[in-house]
């Protein structure tokens, strides 16, 4: 039965983007019939589908009676599109930072109860750790999640920590919530955070805030590696290294200060 479900709701999925599909291909507003005839399913299905996506706002009803595309898809293709345009102005601050630092650096971004790297750029020697593009990373122990996290107001950083949880990935991971909570103003007042073996034994990290021109936070950027210890010259030179790095990068996204 639980498989079952699954692969309904999965056609029910298919189903919507043929519609989605079908009205971006057409570029204009389509009858309750016409999406029908197109797609090839009953006129009852569409409607129940097309009823769904406009609870979303994906799609919108005109006053005669056709549909069209919605709202919520214009703004989910400029974020989209911004994501873009940081990752490609921020590609040569990670080469950079990667040259300098003696590890792999990454950009990532937060997203409901993780953090997501949205890009990397390994340096050019010694062992290469970085996280894969696309992979999903824990907020409590990582030093980019813990910097995106000290972003929020605390009831919301609060309420993204108990339900993602807090897992102990070595010995060294923070798993009381209230203590991580506590570190949180620090880390905001400086714009940086460290791991230090806290999601994997031997790596450290450190992460930095990027602004924008609206002072937004939009992205960490930061370097990981086999560093021998976070009061380690070669560690020191990191932390450095990626704070003037993400506020270089702030800078060319027009952040003032």
């Amino acid at each position: 039965m639980e498989q079952t479900e699954r692969n309904a709701h999965v056609r029910s999925v298919s189903k919507a983007m043929e519609l989605l599909e079908t009205l971006l291909a057409r570029r204009a507003p389509m009858t309750l019939r016409e999406l029908a005839d197109a797609v090839g399913y009953p006129k009852s299905t569409v409607y129940a589908l097309l009823s769904t996506l406009r609870e979303h706002a994906m799609v919108e009803q005109r006053a005669d009676g056709r549909y069209a595309l919605g709202i919520r898809l214009f703004e989910c293709g400029c974020a989209v599109s911004a994501l873009w345009d940081v990752s490609r102005a921020a590609r040569p601050y990670l080469e950079r930072l990667a040259e300098t630092a003696g590890g792999s650096a990454f950009l990532s971004i937060l997203e409901g109860g993780h953090v997501i790297s949205i890009d990397q750029c390994t340096g050019g020697a010694g062992v290469q750790v970085v996280p894969e593009v696309g992979s999903r990373l824990p907020l409590h122990a990582t030093a980019q999640g813990k910097l995106l996290l000290s972003c929020l107001g605390a009831g919301e950083a609060r309420r993204r920590l108990l339900d993602a949880g807090m897992p102990p990935y070595t010995p060294h991971t923070v798993t009381d919530a209230e203590a991580l909570l506590a570190e949180l103003p620090a880390l905001r007042a400086r714009g940086w955070a460290v791991e230090d073996g806290e999601y994997k034994i031997g790596l450290r990290a450190v992460a930095a805030a990027v602004r924008d021109g609206t002072g937004e936070v939009r992205c960490a950027l930061g370097v990981v590696g086999l560093f021998r210890r976070v009061q380690s010259d070669e560690f020191q030179t990191a932390i450095a290294e990626t704070t003037a790095a993400a506020a270089a990068l702030s800078a060319a996204l027009g952040a003032k200060g």
